[in-house]
């Protein structure tokens, strides 16, 4: 009686799929058709693993920084935790996924509802990119800018913008330098 649809990754091993679905790569493409990358917190296993040393799981600035690049890029991120046996979640994961969520509850309006920007970052720029059309344009850095930051790329620039950071309420000063967002 009601209608069911279904959505097909090209892990299933069928020759017609919806989306792709890299797991645990690094060196993503821009890509206009949508795609989800998944990865688990611990760096060797989706599911627990008791021999995984809690040094050894990804740190909270590398699942954000992935995050970032991801959604730079049209994809969707998939963060596998793996609970216990008794279905408990170890603590690594739980600290982990807070400070992530830390970092969203600041910065998460250049995540949720956004989309890629035509540009995409060189190999080995530390700058992403993420719009919500008509309305805001997001340069994420993935290293600490220190207290400039200089944007090569043509962003979407106009005497008068405002200009600020996530998290504060002033607005920065900045100016076209050469072509450059400084």
């Amino acid at each position: 009686p009601q209608p069911k649809e279904t959505v097909v990754n090209n892990r299933m091993g069928v020759p017609v799929w919806d989306f792709t679905t890299p797991e645990y790569a690094s060196n993503f493409q821009l890509n206009p058709t949508k795609w989800e990358a998944c990865q688990g917190i611990d760096p060797f296993s989706f599911g627990y693993n008791a021999a995984t040393p809690d040094k050894d799981y990804f740190k909270a600035e590398t699942l954000v920084q992935r995050l970032v690049d991801i959604v730079s890029k049209n994809g969707n991120f998939l963060l596998d935790i793996g609970p216990r046996a008794d279905g408990t979640i170890p603590e690594i994961m739980q600290t982990r996924l807070r400070e992530t969520g830390a970092w969203l509850a600041v910065n998460g309006e250049a995540i949720h509802g956004t989309t890629y920007w035509s540009r995409m970052a060189q190999l080995g720029e530390d700058l992403r990119f993420t719009v919500r059309p008509d309305e805001a344009f997001y340069i994420h850095s993935l290293t600490r800018p220190g207290a400039k930051l200089t944007v090569e790329a043509p962003v979407p620039v106009r005497p008068g913008d405002k200009v600020t950071m996530l998290g504060h309420h002033r607005p920065l000063n900045w100016t076209v330098t050469g072509g450059a967002l400084v």
